[in-house]
């Protein structure tokens, strides 16, 4: 029995589920719908030879024949008119093309209804196959001219087309096109006679498939890689089948006296379905093992594989190491691991956590022979592998020190060709040698810890960075309260100076002493509370989040800043609302921000004006937040800058960094917070301080932003109001 028709169904049947998921995807796009013609085309095309290679008699086979051999005849036409749609060519033009190739196409479809097109049957040794009249010379040559007008059109697209995306998949067409065409006209030739296995059936499946997926896919994989691969496994099937056909071929021949083609291709078609399923059988076959007869070693690979995908997104260089000496212990079972980190400034390498004994050695020299052939190894290797790529006059040295510290493994970091850090590891405590697939995983995991470090280590450097930016901004508001403190302490310098002064001439006035003397200590206490917010405020405390009463900061930040407003001739108000929670929050960090933005709002309000603090209780949806609010009366922000007012170094003042409101953003962003601004221009501006409850910050989020003024909630705690001028 033959099974040449097996191709030609196969083909069709491809062509057809094409259209139908091309047009499924959207039945309204034009190309999607032309597509669907041109697949059904070709699935008639394809089912016209199955008959010829699949019925044996002549007669029958040429009656079905002359009912799917429209597809045939209109195939080259459709061809085109996806061409056309693609590129987009200009109506007048794409109408002529179009109304010229379905003309001709309709005359052929009415002379083969009327049998002017096919004479007889021919018998090959694939099946049997038409034997075309002199008209079918006229489709033949409307076929080659529509072909050429198709590879035309698609060129010129390429060329002009500004789409990458377009242009992408034009190449996928013309890689089509390049299949189609010259294994198209080798079904041809039988039709006059001549002997040559017809392969357009396997082009077209292929072209199919090619042009389906740049449509489908949206060209999603570039071509390149496309051919490449497809190139790649045609020679590699070629190396490896192609001699064991043959040989099965000449065994056959040897054994039988002749070949049987059904069963030869046969035996190819099994040769590739062996090549396409061994590589994924076996990896499915290997898993499988591993997870039934060696449990223990696939779920530790496991777990290293999917700790090295992760650990990059720890950022604290401490826990960082923590985590992968754990890691390498619970997982390898060692029984010794040691961390060394460079030092760039001192040119070494000093350990940094080891688990089991301690090392001999807790540093190494940037010169030191382990070192230096440890760098030049990149890669994990074992305690003999390192030996061997060691200098032979410094290897006694190193075989001696990974046998005084029992290192079975070393696994150098590299960032950039630098050696950053190394991690040398102990026997497995069960005595079992390191496997290949252990150093593989070993080495995924070398390279994403070095990642790792290298970002903990930037990630401390923009701490620092972000600690001195602060502090010099705290030193900054600290200059600017310094002329008004001044003050604040000459006045009352001055009563008790008049005190000592008239003290020894009115020894016996006991009225004089208790006024003054009380007077002088409240002005003594006053002097003290001003110095002492002062100091505390200029001292760089390390960040400590915990409980905080938003009032008693207030308290404190207005009395440092109540000379500073009778400076500027305001008036400075506070409103605290006696239900306001405590909140989760470093209490030097929230006074930073309140100082920046009452500065922000003295410096922005005329004499005479108001600024106010308020504290009250909102509600959220994680408990009630307590919030701040900072009110003045002066001139407003223009609303095309107050997007911009927390972005670095933005400044509307003629001084100034530009860096206090995005200090405020970043630190009340750490907090779990947030800072938002109310402005409207001539009417003052509101800022608004949000802090997580103190019982609640560890699920805390911020509450929704207030952009205008006129979103301020309404219902507020009645609060107690002190003022002073």
């Amino acid at each position: 029995m033959k099974y040449h028709w097996l191709v030609p169904l196969i083909s069709a049947v491809l062509n057809v589920l094409l259209g139908v998921l091309v047009l499924a995807r959207d039945r309204r796009a034009r190309l999607n719908q032309v597509f669907a013609l041109m697949g059904v085309a070709l699935a008639l095309w394809n089912l016209n030879n199955f008959v010829f290679y699949a019925i044996p008699d002549p007669s029958r086979a040429l009656w079905w024949g002359s009912i799917l051999r429209s597809g045939t005849l209109l195939m080259p036409t459709t061809v085109l008119h996806l061409a056309l749609t693609l590129a987009g060519t200009p109506k007048s033009l794409s109408r002529w093309l179009l109304g010229c190739g379905y003309t001709v196409s309709a005359a052929l479809i009415a002379a083969n209804a009327l049998g002017l097109l096919v004479s007889g049957a021919r018998h090959y040794a694939w099946g049997l196959y038409p034997v075309g009249t002199p008209l079918y010379g006229v489709f033949i040559a409307a076929a080659v001219i529509q072909c050429a007008l198709t590879l035309g059109v698609l060129i010129h697209h390429y060329q002009t087309t500004t789409s990458p995306r377009r242009k992408l998949q034009v190449r996928f067409w013309l890689l089509g096109a390049a299949v189609a065409i010259p294994t198209g006209l080798s079904n041809l030739l039988p039709i006059y006679g001549v002997p040559i296995y017809p392969l357009g059936h396997f082009g077209s499946a292929l072209q199919a498939a090619i042009i389906g997926y740049a449509i489908v896919r949206h060209r999603l994989m570039d071509i390149d890689i496309v051919v490449s691969k497809g190139v790649a496994y045609t020679a590699v099937a070629c190396i490896l089948i192609g001699p064991a056909f043959a040989l099965m071929v000449w065994l056959q021949r040897l054994a039988f006296g002749h070949v049987q083609p059904d069963f030869s291709f046969a035996v190819l078609l099994m040769f590739v379905a062996i090549g396409v399923l061994f590589p994924v059988l076996r990896m499915q076959a290997q898993s499988r093992i591993q997870q039934t007869f060696f449990r223990e070693k696939s779920e530790y690979r496991t777990a290293l594989g999917s700790f090295a995908r992760s650990i990059v997104r720890i950022l604290e260089r401490d826990k960082l190491i923590r985590e992968i000496v754990s890691t390498l212990s619970d997982t390898l079972r060692v029984s010794r691991v040691g961390v060394w980190l460079r030092d760039d400034m001192r040119r070494t390498y000093s350990v940094r956590y080891q688990l089991g004994a301690n090392s001999a050695r807790a540093e190494f020299a940037e010169s030191d022979d382990f070192v230096r052939s440890l760098t030049r190894s990149h890669e994990v290797v074992l305690r003999e592998e390192l030996l061997a790529r060691t200098d032979p006059a410094k290897r006694a040295a190193v075989a001696d020190l990974c046998q005084q510290n029992g290192w079975e493994v070393c696994m150098p970091l590299m960032v950039t060709g630098k050696l950053i850090a190394f991690i040398n590891l102990g026997p497995k405590q069960n005595l079992d040698a390191f496997s290949a697939e252990d150093l593989e995983l070993l080495d995924t995991l070398a390279a994403e810890a070095a990642i790792a470090l290298e970002n903990a280590r930037l990630y401390e450097e923009l701490k620092k960075s972000q600690d001195i930016i602060r502090r010099a901004d705290r030193l900054s508001a600290l200059g600017t309260l310094a002329a008004g403190i001044a003050h604040e302490v000459r006045n009352p310098l001055v009563s008790i100076q008049t005190f000592f002064q008239l003290a020894p001439q009115r020894l016996h006035d006991e009225e004089f002493f208790t006024t003054f003397l009380g007077m002088t200590a409240n002005e003594v206490k006053r002097i003290s509370d001003l110095i002492t917010e002062l100091l505390s405020f200029a001292r760089s405390s390390t960040p400590s989040l915990g409980p905080a009463n938003l009032n008693e900061l207030v308290d404190r930040v207005a009395t440092l800043l109540e000379p500073e407003a009778r400076r500027h001739k305001l008036t400075l108000t506070r409103a605290l609302a006696p239900d306001v929670p405590l909140v989760n929050a470093d209490g030097d960090q929230i006074k930073q921000v309140l100082i920046n933005l009452v500065l922000n709002a003295i410096q922005a309000t005329e004499p005479g004006g108001v600024v106010s603090i308020s504290t009250r209780s909102v509600d959220h949806r994680n408990g009630a937040f307590g919030q701040l609010e900072i009110r003045d009366t002066g001139v407003g922000i223009p609303q095309d800058q107050l997007e911009h007012i927390f972005d670095p170094f933005f400044t509307t003042k003629d001084k100034g960094t530009g860096l206090g409101l995005a200090i405020a953003h970043q630190i009340l962003t750490e907090h779990g917070g947030s800072i938002t601004v109310g402005s409207r221009e001539g009417h003052g501006t509101s800022f608004y301080v949000n802090l997580p409850p103190y019982e609640a910050a560890s699920r805390s989020t911020p509450p929704e932003a207030q952009t205008e003024m006129e979103a301020l909630p309404l219902r507020y705690p009645r609060a107690r109001k002190v003022a002073s001028s």
